[in-house]
């Protein structure tokens, strides 16, 4: 009786803890902490701003360690109203109990219970929450990481160049010859182009692994190979059934240019680059990520970005690197908006009730949906979000980007056809490998299995007729670009 009793006191005490969120308040207090030594180390806010932004975090700690405080005292008041309430029925003598609790035995193996007891009530909980954790897969102290990371740009600067120099040995620039940049508006296949390339040996991209610290892939994915275990995939986001895992590439290639141009990010937009903006420190720096990058991936000899935002900066890309590719993915406008919109909803939803889902876009530089919406300044195109809600704000959107790609993109950019790349996948990926001067072509074709043909959608009856004109012309301009294009041939004897 005495062993049962104070096992109730255990199971009282753990799920008082639980009830009362006691991971989430010391979670809590960890971010604080972290955006509090952000704030001091972060250079660009002056003294009296940091001054303010500290004496908050420190009024927010005490209330953080009162509320832990509480929570500790209920929980062991439950447990010890338990064991007392056994002994005043004198079901036991309370003495013996105290003893019993007091041993060895007894504490090694409560703690055991205890963990248990905790991480099935932490499961329980995940499966009975709605699908905000899945969209949002990080606990409090990821969020933590992440905002710690994403404070101070200069910090990720400053700590890629300790990485240089602590992995120089490794680092050979000369892997940086021949990237390949893939760009596009999204929603017109760069994921999948990102993963059909990065699945190749020559290739090697940034993964989750490299998040927070991007800048430091060598640094930090080393280290975070520590805690972080290859595991199950997840649909990402995005709902597209696209599944990511935590090797899986992405496009995180946005924070460097941040880090570098942040007047380009001023205001409401984005602004594009022209050919002549250059900076050594920031050129230097870039060569030397993409080396780490590649140097991260034993066999690797090439470079590949997936950066929707390189749209905005395709002559300066091929002034640094005349020796790239710059890969542009195209999609129809009816299909590519339509979809544009309907991710732009779910992020806005996303983004209203997780406003660490918002923080964690704008933080890796993507701006492209919801309410981190900031669209590229083109020529003619938007300039704050107002109708993003609508077809029309979409559709002038792409007609505006896909001119300035046409106008500015160099001569030796390749154009995909997304539409006829998932309609005769062996053969435009076959094309894929020759312009992009493989050997072998099948770490390609091999994945044309994967490829599927897009369903049709109707184009949309509430815009402006000569939108949609603009539209056409444009889309047959990048289809006549695209690898694998067959000109339809007039009839010669039609009258």
């Amino acid at each position: 009786m005495t062993v049962l009793a104070l096992l109730l006191g255990l199971v009282a005490f753990v799920a008082v803890l639980h009830v009362l969120r006691a991971q989430q308040l010391a979670g809590n207090a960890v971010r604080t902490a972290q955006s509090a030594i952000g704030t001091i180390a972060d250079p660009e806010l002056g003294d009296d701003e940091k001054e303010a932004r500290v004496r908050r975090a420190s009024l927010s700690l005490l209330g953080s360690f009162a509320a832990i405080a509480g929570t500790g005292i209920a929980a062991c008041g439950a447990a010890a109203l338990m064991v007392w309430g056994g002994a005043a029925l004198d079901l036991y003598d309370l003495g013996a109990a105290m003893d019993t609790a007091l041993g060895w035995p007894f504490i090694l193996g409560s703690c055991v219970v205890a963990v248990a007891l905790w991480l099935v009530l932490s499961r329980r909980t995940r499966a009975a929450e709605t699908g905000d954790r899945e969209e949002v897969p990080y606990d409090p102290l990821d969020k933590a990481l992440h905002n710690y990371a994403f404070a101070s740009p200069d910090r990720q600067r400053r700590l890629g160049e300790v990485e240089t120099r602590l992995y120089r040995r490794r680092i050979d620039t000369d892997a940086a010859a021949r990237p390949v940049f893939i760009t596009s508006l999204p929603r017109a296949g760069t994921t999948i182009l990102l993963e059909t390339l990065s699945g190749a040996p020559d290739f090697a991209s940034a993964t989750y692994r490299h998040m927070p610290f991007t800048l430091a892939p060598l640094l930090w994915g080393g280290f975070s190979r520590v805690f972080r275990k290859s595991g199950t995939r997840a649909e990402r986001a995005h709902g597209d059934g696209i599944d990511v895992g935590i090797d899986s590439p992405e496009a995180f290639e946005e924070m460097l240019w941040m880090t570098f141009w942040p007047g380009h990010y001023a205001g409401c937009t984005i602004q594009p680059w022209s050919a002549d903006e250059r900076d050594e420190a920031f050129e230097s720096f870039f060569r030397t990520h993409m080396a780490k990058i590649v140097a991260s991936r034993p066999g690797a000899t090439r470079y590949v970005s997936k950066n929707n935002a390189n749209i905005a900066r395709l002559p300066l890309l091929h002034t640094l690197f005349p020796d790239a590719t710059l890969l542009i993915p195209v999609r129809d406008p009816w299909s590519q908006t339509e979809s544009l919109l309907r991710q732009h909803r779910r992020f806005a939803d996303l983004h209203a009730r997780e406003p660490f889902a918002r923080q964690y876009m704008q933080g890796i530089g993507h701006f492209e949906f919801g309410e981190a919406l900031k669209p590229i300044a083109f020529p003619g195109g938007p300039h704050d979000q107002s109708g993003a809600d609508t077809p029309e704000f979409w559709l002038r959107y792409w007609v505006d980007a896909y001119e300035h790609v046409l106008a500015t993109a160099p001569p030796n950019a390749v154009f995909v056809d997304h539409d006829a790349l998932c309609r005769a996948p062996d053969r435009h990926l076959a094309l894929l490998a020759d312009k992009l001067g493989m050997d072998d072509s099948r770490p390609l074709t091999g994945m044309a299995g994967t490829l599927r043909a897009p369903r049709p959608v109707p184009e949309p009856s509430d815009v402006p007729a000569t939108l949609m004109t603009r539209a056409d012309d444009v889309y047959a301009e990048l289809r006549r670009r695209a690898i694998g294009h067959t000109p339809v041939l007039k009839d010669a004897t039609a009258s």
